[in-house]
Protein backbone atom coordinates (compact mmCIF):
# COMPACT_ATOMS: atom_id res chain seq x y z
CA UNK A 1 0.00 0.00 0.00
CA UNK A 2 2.85 2.47 1.02
CA UNK A 3 4.71 2.07 -2.62
CA UNK A 4 1.93 3.04 -4.53
CA UNK A 5 2.61 6.88 -6.25
CA UNK A 6 -0.13 9.28 -5.97
CA UNK A 7 -0.02 12.86 -6.77
CA UNK A 8 0.34 16.11 -3.93
CA UNK A 9 -1.90 18.80 -4.20
CA UNK A 10 1.81 20.52 -5.74
CA UNK A 11 1.67 18.09 -8.74
CA UNK A 12 4.37 16.14 -7.32
CA UNK A 13 4.78 12.24 -6.50
CA UNK A 14 3.91 11.25 -3.27
CA UNK A 15 3.74 7.75 -1.74
CA UNK A 16 2.04 6.96 1.79
CA UNK A 17 5.05 5.92 3.13
CA UNK A 18 5.36 8.80 5.81
CA UNK A 19 2.24 7.32 7.69
CA UNK A 20 3.97 4.18 8.08
CA UNK A 21 3.72 3.57 12.20
CA UNK A 22 0.48 5.23 12.48
CA UNK A 23 -3.41 4.30 11.87
CA UNK A 24 -3.94 5.30 8.69
CA UNK A 25 -7.42 6.25 7.61
CA UNK A 26 -8.03 6.57 3.74
CA UNK A 27 -11.02 8.63 2.40
CA UNK A 28 -11.95 7.90 -1.39
CA UNK A 29 -14.00 11.08 -3.03
CA UNK A 30 -14.68 12.77 -6.28
CA UNK A 31 -15.44 16.13 -6.64
CA UNK A 32 -18.45 15.07 -8.74
CA UNK A 33 -19.62 12.94 -6.55
CA UNK A 34 -22.80 13.79 -4.58
CA UNK A 35 -22.41 11.62 -1.35
CA UNK A 36 -19.07 12.38 -1.47
CA UNK A 37 -19.81 15.88 -0.53
CA UNK A 38 -21.53 15.00 2.70
CA UNK A 39 -19.28 11.99 3.60
CA UNK A 40 -15.96 13.81 3.09
CA UNK A 41 -16.37 17.15 5.54
CA UNK A 42 -17.88 14.30 8.59
CA UNK A 43 -15.05 11.92 8.09
CA UNK A 44 -12.27 14.49 8.26
CA UNK A 45 -13.89 15.90 11.23
CA UNK A 46 -12.69 13.00 13.16
CA UNK A 47 -9.26 13.81 13.04
CA UNK A 48 -9.99 16.55 15.65
CA UNK A 49 -10.65 13.54 18.05
CA UNK A 50 -7.61 11.79 17.40
CA UNK A 51 -3.76 12.67 17.93
CA UNK A 52 -2.18 12.79 14.52
CA UNK A 53 1.10 11.29 15.78
CA UNK A 54 -0.81 7.82 16.41
CA UNK A 55 -3.89 8.37 13.77
CA UNK A 56 -3.93 10.41 10.23
CA UNK A 57 -6.28 10.89 7.89
CA UNK A 58 -5.95 11.37 4.28
CA UNK A 59 -8.35 12.72 1.36
CA UNK A 60 -7.87 10.22 -1.94
CA UNK A 61 -9.40 11.92 -5.26
CA UNK A 62 -10.65 9.39 -7.41
CA UNK A 63 -11.27 12.26 -10.35
CA UNK A 64 -9.27 10.58 -12.77
CA UNK A 65 -9.09 13.50 -15.01
CA UNK A 66 -6.16 16.17 -16.23
CA UNK A 67 -7.82 18.63 -14.25
CA UNK A 68 -8.34 17.57 -11.07
CA UNK A 69 -5.43 19.48 -9.55
CA UNK A 70 -7.30 22.24 -10.46
CA UNK A 71 -10.43 21.60 -9.37
CA UNK A 72 -9.60 19.62 -6.15
CA UNK A 73 -7.96 22.27 -3.85
CA UNK A 74 -11.52 24.76 -4.54
CA UNK A 75 -13.71 21.40 -3.52
CA UNK A 76 -11.52 21.04 -0.38
CA UNK A 77 -11.55 25.08 0.64
CA UNK A 78 -15.46 24.92 -0.04
CA UNK A 79 -15.88 21.92 2.11
CA UNK A 80 -13.81 23.20 4.60
CA UNK A 81 -11.64 20.68 4.71
CA UNK A 82 -8.54 20.44 6.13
CA UNK A 83 -6.96 17.42 5.96
CA UNK A 84 -3.93 16.01 3.37
CA UNK A 85 -5.49 15.60 0.44
CA UNK A 86 -3.88 13.65 -2.74
CA UNK A 87 -4.70 12.57 -5.92
CA UNK A 88 -4.88 8.87 -6.86
CA UNK A 89 -3.37 7.02 -9.90
CA UNK A 90 -5.47 5.25 -12.02
CA UNK A 91 -3.85 1.88 -10.74
CA UNK A 92 -4.12 3.21 -6.56
CA UNK A 93 -7.94 4.05 -7.38
CA UNK A 94 -8.97 0.88 -9.40
CA UNK A 95 -7.09 -1.43 -6.78
CA UNK A 96 -8.80 0.04 -4.08
CA UNK A 97 -12.47 1.17 -5.38
CA UNK A 98 -13.17 -1.06 -8.03
CA UNK A 99 -15.52 -2.74 -7.87
CA UNK A 100 -16.44 -5.95 -10.12
CA UNK A 101 -19.43 -6.05 -11.99
CA UNK A 102 -21.78 -7.61 -14.78
CA UNK A 103 -21.12 -4.94 -17.05
CA UNK A 104 -17.13 -4.72 -15.76
CA UNK A 105 -15.04 -3.02 -13.61
CA UNK A 106 -16.66 0.28 -11.95
CA UNK A 107 -15.45 2.61 -8.93
CA UNK A 108 -17.92 2.90 -5.82
CA UNK A 109 -17.68 6.30 -3.73
CA UNK A 110 -17.25 7.35 -1.11
CA UNK A 111 -14.99 4.49 0.43
CA UNK A 112 -13.40 4.42 3.37
CA UNK A 113 -10.17 2.11 4.03
CA UNK A 114 -8.60 2.02 7.67
CA UNK A 115 -5.04 0.36 7.76
CA UNK A 116 -2.48 -0.80 11.07
CA UNK A 117 0.36 0.59 11.71
CA UNK A 118 2.22 -2.05 9.18
CA UNK A 119 -0.19 -1.05 6.33
CA UNK A 120 -2.45 -4.01 6.57
CA UNK A 121 -5.95 -3.14 5.73
CA UNK A 122 -8.22 -3.43 8.92
CA UNK A 123 -11.89 -2.17 7.89
CA UNK A 124 -13.39 -0.97 4.90
CA UNK A 125 -16.77 1.08 4.47
CA UNK A 126 -17.87 1.33 0.87
CA UNK A 127 -20.67 3.97 0.00
CA UNK A 128 -22.76 6.60 1.91
CA UNK A 129 -23.82 5.60 5.62
CA UNK A 130 -25.96 7.40 7.59
CA UNK A 131 -24.42 6.13 10.91
CA UNK A 132 -20.84 5.43 9.15
CA UNK A 133 -19.09 8.91 11.46
CA UNK A 134 -20.16 7.22 13.99
CA UNK A 135 -19.22 3.75 13.27
CA UNK A 136 -16.07 4.47 12.02
CA UNK A 137 -15.08 6.09 15.57
CA UNK A 138 -15.86 2.96 17.66
CA UNK A 139 -13.74 1.05 15.54
CA UNK A 140 -10.94 3.86 15.17
CA UNK A 141 -11.52 3.57 18.87
CA UNK A 142 -10.97 0.15 19.58
CA UNK A 143 -8.03 0.17 17.16
CA UNK A 144 -6.15 2.69 18.90
CA UNK A 145 -6.89 0.55 22.28
CA UNK A 146 -5.80 -2.63 21.06
CA UNK A 147 -2.08 -1.19 19.76
CA UNK A 148 -1.60 0.82 22.41
CA UNK A 149 -2.04 -2.39 25.06
CA UNK A 150 0.27 -4.27 22.69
Amino acid sequence: MYEYALTGQDGKEVTLASYKGRILVLEFFATWCPPCRRDLPEIASLQDQYPVEKLAIVAVSADGSTHTESRVPAFLQGAGIKIPALIGSALFIDHFTGVDEKSGRQIVLPQTYVFDAEGEMLLRFVGERKAKKRDLAGELDRVLKEASSS
